[in-house]
């Protein structure tokens, strides 16, 4: 069943970090371990990145320095951790994975290679078709910021999702499906006061209430052909500041939109997507909007949106997960250990982050991406990515061209 309609038994909303089959009831795998109480599965992957900058203009070399600085291999990231289910008679769902704040981020990650639990998580069965998760773990916006990085057809995340989004933060998801299984609706509250150098009380730190709504509003016969459509609401009352920063979509980058920390009564964002696969296309698109109330700013508007259309060179075609309101990664019809060549995938993409307003004045960005990813097996990753940038900040416009070669091993 090609569209991912079949039972699950993942219950969360977020699914398994590392995204790969992770089959924590498979007995005969050497990395489980069975008691009556507790069994699970350990995993690990580390990221390999070599990036080589090929153009940058005299207005870029003022706006970020020279980008021959940042050129080379770096570790893009280390993760480990386990999952598996707590055994009552309708078993809970543990997750526990750490990783290099590399690995993954978003506005409240700072580029820093320290260690820290991304994901610590119970997901409760609390009837057929919803679930109740606690702990640190992903907010439910945006199919872009739900999928695993390694699912995404780009390396990298938009700008405008890691300059407006959180990576991860700690708080109480309730999700369902209905109407025939087409509509998924998932709410959440979230403050991370238990996640490390924040203050120690849940007044000091700022509190969001996050929701998303999908709906599957067209399938056909055959369900090659789905449409997918989503929305999503985050308010944060920002009793910790606010901050506009992110990197042209190559990791290794300096930040090219950057601002300081300002004072804000609250952030208002809201989120719209839409999705096509056909086969072994798939187009998707979202937009976000961050409103935020900071009178020294004149409430600015930080505002952004991508286009990304994946094509599959070997012929599958991405699952579409109803229970998360996703698509999977693209699965492998045969691996090169069985006399395959594995999944070949060739995408395209353009970003647009506006955070020039008011008396903000962190910069505006557009990125022309291309990319190629093969999957050898479903632990092995090798892709290649190009970026054209175009940056608007302290009154300069700069342009610049690099590549981002990954190569990821997943360890399970």
């Amino acid at each position: 069943d090609t569209s991912g309609d079949t039972p699950s038994r993942w219950l969360a909303y977020s699914p398994p970090p590392l995204a790969v089959p992770l089959d924590y009831y498979d007995t005969g795998k050497f990395n489980r371990f069975e008691s009556k109480p507790l069994s699970g599965l350990f995993a690990a992957a580390v990221v390999l990145d070599r990036a080589g900058w090929v153009d940058q203009n005299s207005g870029s070399k003022i706006q970020v320095g020279d980008l021959e600085d940042f050129e080379g291999g770096e570790i893009r990231g280390f993760r480990l951790g386990g999952v598996g289910t707590i055994n009552f008679d309708r078993p809970w769902i543990w997750t526990l994975f750490g990783a290099t704040h590399a690995f993954d981020k978003g506005f409240d990650a700072p580029e820093n290679d320290d260690f820290t639990w991304f994901d610590v998580r119970l997901d409760i069965p609390l009837w057929e078709k919803t679930t109740f998760s606690i702990g640190k773990q992903k907010e439910p916006i945006s199919m872009e910021r739900l999928t695993p990085l390694n699912h995404l057809p780009m390396q990298e995340r938009s700008a405008v999702a890691d300059a407006i989004l959180p990576a991860r933060n700690v708080g109480v998801v309730v999700s369902s499906m209905a109407f025939n299984d087409n509509v998924v609706l998932a709410g959440g509250v979230f403050n991370n006061w238990l996640d490390k150098d924040q203050p120690d009380s849940i007044s000091d730190n700022a509190t969001a209430v996050v929701g998303r709504a999908t709906w599957v509003p067209f399938e056909d016969a055959t369900r090659s052909t789905l449409f997918h459509l989503g929305a999503g609401y985050r308010y944060s009352d920002a009793k910790e500041g606010g901050l506009v920063r992110t990197e042209p979509e190559i990791n290794s980058a300096p930040d090219f939109v950057t601002s300081d920390l300002f004072e804000a009564d609250e952030i208002n964002t809201y989120q719209l997507e839409a999705s096509m696969r056909s086969g072994r296309l798939w187009v998707h698109g979202e937009y976000l909007r961050a409103d935020v109330d900071a009178d020294e700013l004149l409430d600015p508007t930080v505002e952004g949106y991508h286009v990304t259309a994946a094509w599959s060179l070997s012929g599958e075609m991405r699952e579409y997960n109803r229970r998360l309101g996703l698509f999977r990664g693209l699965p492998i019809a045969r691996t090169v250990y069985q006399n395959g060549w594995g999944s070949l995938e060739a995408s395209a993409r353009y970003s647009r982050l506006d955070a020039n307003d008011g008396l903000l004045e962190a910069g505006d960005m557009d990125i022309w991406s291309a990319g190629i990813a093969w999957w050898l097996t479903p632990y092995f990753h090798l892709s290649l990515n190009y970026r054209y940038i175009t940056l608007d900040r302290d009154g300069v416009v700069g342009t610049s061209q690099g590549f981002n070669s990954r190569l990821a091993l997943i360890l399970e």
